[in-house]
C-alpha cells in the first residue's frame, strides 16, 4: 500500500490527493499505519479525485419511483433528469404495480409501520406465516423462513449449519453475502472453478476424506455475468459425495422456470435442492430474504441463525407487497414472457454491432458487456450518462482485473423505446471508444 501510493501525498481539501484513474478501490483495503483510520483518508482523497473527474456513477439519487424511465437527480447539472433505467433488478416491474401497492397501502392501515421487535419474539405476524407457507410451495420446499435481508439470509444460514469439522465448497463467483458466510462459520470453506464440474469434483473427492459435513453452495444466477450454474450436475455430485446442496436464487425467482418458480422450476429439480435461499429485493421489488428447505432445516436455522434471532422483523407493508408480487408472478405470466422478449432484443441489437455480450444465448435478465480497462470504462460511462441512460458500471474488485464491465439489467416494463434507445447510446460510445 505505501508503495503503490508513494508520491500522493499533495493535501486536496479534506484526505490525501490521489489519482483515481491509477489505482481501484481494492488499494485501499489495507494501510500500516498507528492510526486505524490512516486508509480512510487515502481512500477519501482517491473517491474525491474520482467524483471531480465525473466518472464516479455511483449513488445516483432518483427522485423517482424506479421504473423504466426514472428521474435522477443529476449533481453536475444540479437538477432532476429523466433517464432511462437499466441498471434496476425490478425485472417484472412489480415495485408499481397496482396490486402490490394496493396491499402494502392496505397492510400499513391494519398492522402499522412495524411490529418493532424480532420474529422469535412479537415480529411474528400472521402475514409472515402465511407468506412463507407461500415461498414453500413456490419452491417445491416444506416449510420456509424470512430474513430481514437476503444478504442475513445466506450469512445466517451458512454459520448456523457449518460447524467445526464441516467445510463449504463455493463457486468462485458467488455473491459476497455467501463468502461472508463462509468467513462467520466455524468450518472452513473451499472454492472451485467457476461452473467447472471437474473442479467440484476434485475438491469433493478431497473434502470427503478430510471434514465430516459438506456443503455446496452456489448462485443459480450470478449476478455479475448473468448465467446459470449447472445445477443438475451439482445435485448429481452432492449425492455422489454425500453433500449438502443450497442454491441461491436471487436473481432467479420470477424469472427462470414455467411458474417463475427459479432454478429448480427451471432444471425440473424442484424438491431435490436441499436448501433454496433468495431475496425479496429483485423481482419482488421489496427487501428480505428467504430460505426455504425441510421442516427441519427451517425449524433449527429459527433458532440458530443469528441474523434471523437477532434481526428486525420484516415490516407489515414488505410482507404483503411480496404476498401480491408472488400472486402476480403466478396468474401473470405474459410479464414474464414479455421480459424474455425484451431480453432476447437487447441481446440480438447489441451483439449484432459487435459488442463482447456475456451469455450468449442470455440466460437471464442480466447482460454483460466486457469493456476491460477500468478508465476506459469509467469514461464510457460518463458519456453514457449525459445521453441519459442508467446503467451500471462494474469494476475491479467486483470483477477480475481486466474484465471490468457494463451490466444491463432488463425489465417487463422496458419499451421497444427505452431498448432502441439504448442500443443507439451504445452504438454511438462504442464507435468512439473503439470497443466496437
Amino acid at each position: 500500500m505505501e508503495h503503490a501510493l508513494a508520491g500522493t501525498s499533495r493535501s486536496r481539501r479534506r484526505g490525501t490527493y490521489i489519482d483515481s484513474d491509477k489505482y481501484t478501490l481494492a488499494d485501499f483495503m489495507e494501510h500500516k499505519d498507528k492510526d486505524i483510520f490512516a486508509k480512510t483518508g487515502l481512500c477519501y482523497g482517491y473517491i474525491t479525485d474520482w467524483k471531480d473527474k465525473g466518472t464516479h456513477q455511483y449513488q445516483r439519487a432518483l427522485v423517482s419511483a424506479c421504473k423504466n424511465r426514472v428521474m435522477v437527480h443529476d449533481k453536475v447539472l444540479g437538477a432532476n433528469r429523466l433517464m432511462t433505467m437499466m441498471a434496476s433488478n425490478n425485472y417484472l416491474g412489480l415495485s408499481t404495480h397496482p396490486k402490490v401497492m394496493s396491499a402494502a397501502r392496505d397492510a400499513l392501515e391494519k398492522y402499522g409501520t412495524g411490529v418493532s421487535s424480532a420474529p422469535m419474539l412479537s415480529g411474528t405476524l400472521d402475514l409472515t406465516r402465511k407468506l412463507e407457507k407461500k415461498i414453500a410451495k413456490l419452491k417445491g420446499c416444506e416449510d420456509a423462513v424470512v430474513f430481514s435481508t437476503g444478504y442475513s439470509a445466506n450469512v445466517g444460514t451458512i454459520s448456523a449449519l457449518t460447524r467445526a469439522g464441516d467445510v463449504v465448497i463455493i463457486d468462485r463467483l458467488d455473491h459476497a453475502s455467501i463468502i461472508d458466510g463462509c468467513r462467520l462459520a466455524e468450518g472452513e470453506f473451499r472454492i472451485y472453478k467457476h461452473n467447472d464440474m471437474e473442479s467440484l469434483e476434485k475438491q469433493l473427492k478431497k473434502c470427503r476424506a478430510e471434514f465430516n459435513g459438506i456443503l455446496i453452495i452456489v448462485d443459480g444466477i450470478f449476478s455479475m455475468d448473468g448465467n446459470l450454474a449447472n445445477l443438475p450436475e451439482i445435485v448429481r455430485l452432492a449425492k455422489k459425495y454425500g453433500a449438502r446442496v443450497i442454491a441461491d436464487d436471487a436473481h432467479a425467482t420470477g424469472v427462470i422456470g414455467k411458474s417463475g418458480g427459479g432454478t429448480g422450476d427451471h432444471f425440473g429439480l424442484k424438491g431435490e435442492i436441499d436448501i433454496i435461499m433468495g431475496t425479496f429485493s429483485k423481482t419482488l421489488a421489496a427487501t428480505g430474504g428467504f430460505v426455504a428447505s425441510t421442516k427441519e432445516v427451517v425449524t433449527y436455522l429459527r433458532y440458530y441463525a443469528r441474523s434471523y434471532t437477532f434481526s428486525a422483523a420484516l415490516t407489515p407493508a414488505i410482507l404483503a407487497s411480496v404476498h401480491a408480487g408472488l400472486e402476480v408472478i403466478k396468474n401473470e405470466p405474459e410479464r414474464r414472457e414479455k421480459l424474455w422478449d425484451n431480453i432476447h432484443y437487447m441481446h440480438d441489437n447489441l451483439k449484432s454491432l459487435g459488442f463482447d455480450v456475456y451469455p450468449s444465448p442470455p440466460e437471464s435478465a442480466i447482460m454483460i458487456i466486457t469493456i476491460g480497462d477500468e478508465v476506459k470504462l469509467r469514461q464510457m460511462s460518463k458519456k453514457i450518462h449525459e445521453e441519459g441512460i442508467y446503467v451500471n458500471p462494474v469494476p475491479f474488485p467486483a470483477v477480475p482485473k481486466n474484465k471490468s464491465r457494463f451490466r444491463l439489467s432488463l425489465m417487463a416494463t422496458h419499451t421497444r423505446e427505452d431498448m432502441d434507445e439504448t442500443i443507439r447510446v451504445f452504438k454511438k460510445i462504442g464507435k468512439e471508444f473503439g470497443v466496437i
